[in-house]
């Protein structure tokens, strides 16, 4: 029987598009058929975007013993909904997560991206609720480090702080231990894509310390082991140091925003014209610091309540725009404005 894409069919229907003989196997909020004709995966849960998803593990051995080896000609995906199976159709295979040698999850990419509303089905997004006030930003450009605090405390309001008084001390310039002050117990807010360490390290520029550095350590961040408001340097960005525009203080501010933008899920990143960039960052306030130097030249920074846009000037008319949420649906106006995402889950 052929089961046409984004049909709704019975699960034993799902299960026998494998082929005949096909052999079947329950998995933790995942089933499985494997047979002649393809392994079929139907998922509770685990819809990520509209073209991707992770089957949660661990694998029945069957499964894995059939992805390790390539034996079957396709995948075949399905989204368990209350009235059946909904057919998401052939798709592809990105990660395989191992760990102690056994398959624990399964990402998938999926040939035809689910419609909005599809997706809307799979992965229902409820309200937002509360979200952290933006009124840090009034406080800029001349204190800093107040807003830095406000922001975290706002955006990771899901984990609760650290006492000062159990927070260890750390070396170096004050706005660098206030930093460390703000993200005890919120590990998160050091970053990936541009990780601000836990404790400075030395180099061999005299009078200088290594507070950071970007994920694929390409540069390394330093500043100035004396003085209130030292500035910083990118190390390995370019031929000679290059010095940020703003100093320690504000910079450590707009470290932590480019965290939020770049690497929060929910969030998207696209290559937009001029005209676009206006209407995503219309309802947003702009951060008034000066531009950091990365990811972009020129990379400018806008907020509203629980959404971070970072803008950045990559070519003439063109910009690269990374976003991030607290909330799916706080992303949702921009499925209207029809831009070319790169990445997307909103």
């Amino acid at each position: 029987m052929e089961i046409r894409l984004w049909s709704v069919v019975a699960e034993p229907v799902a299960l026998a598009a494998a082929g005949p003989g096909a052999e079947e196997a329950g998995g933790t909020g995942a089933w499985f058929a494997v047979g002649p004709d393809a392994i079929v995966v139907i998922v509770a849960a685990g819809v990520r975007t509209a073209e991707d998803l992770t089957v949660p593990g661990p694998l029945p051995r069957l499964v894995e013993r059939h992805l390790a080896h390539g034996a079957s000609p396709m995948i075949l995906a399905f989204a368990r909904l209350p009235e059946g199976c909904l057919a998401l159709g052939a798709a592809q295979v990105t990660r395989l997560g191992r760990r102690r040698g056994a398959l624990q999850d399964l990402g998938l990419c999926l040939d035809a991206p689910l419609p909005y509303e599809l997706l809307d089905r799979v992965r229902p997004t409820g309200p937002p609720g509360p979200q952290p006030p933006i009124d840090w930003v009034n406080l800029l450009p001349g204190d800093p480090g107040t807003a830095l605090r406000q922001f975290v405390d706002g955006w990771y309001a899901d984990i609760p702080p650290v006492p000062e008084e159990n927070i260890p001390a750390t070396s170096g310039p004050e706005p660098l231990r206030a930093f460390q002050r703000a993200a005890a117990g919120r590990p998160a807010v050091h970053g990936r894509s541009l990780q601000i360490f836990g404790e400075a390290m030395a180099t061999s520029e005299p009078g200088t310390i290594a507070f950071g550095q970007d994920d694929d350590r390409i540069f390394t961040l330093l500043t100035e082991t004396t003085g209130d408001d030292p500035p910083v340097w990118y190390h390995g960005l370019s031929d000679q140091p290059l010095r940020e525009r703003e100093r320690l203080n504000a910079y450590l501010l707009l470290a932590t925003l480019t965290h939020a933008a770049i690497d929060s899920s929910p969030g998207g990143m696209a290559f937009v014209d001029r005209a676009q960039v206006k209407r995503i960052v219309h309802p947003l306030r702009r951060v008034p610091l000066r531009p950091a130097r990365w990811p972009c030249a020129k990379s400018r920074f806008y907020v509203g309540p629980g959404v971070v846009a970072l803008v950045g000037e990559a070519d003439g008319d063109w910009y690269e725009v990374y976003l991030g949420a607290r909330h799916r649906s706080l992303l949702r106006r921009l499925r209207k404005l029809g831009l070319d995402w790169e990445s997307f889950d909103g």
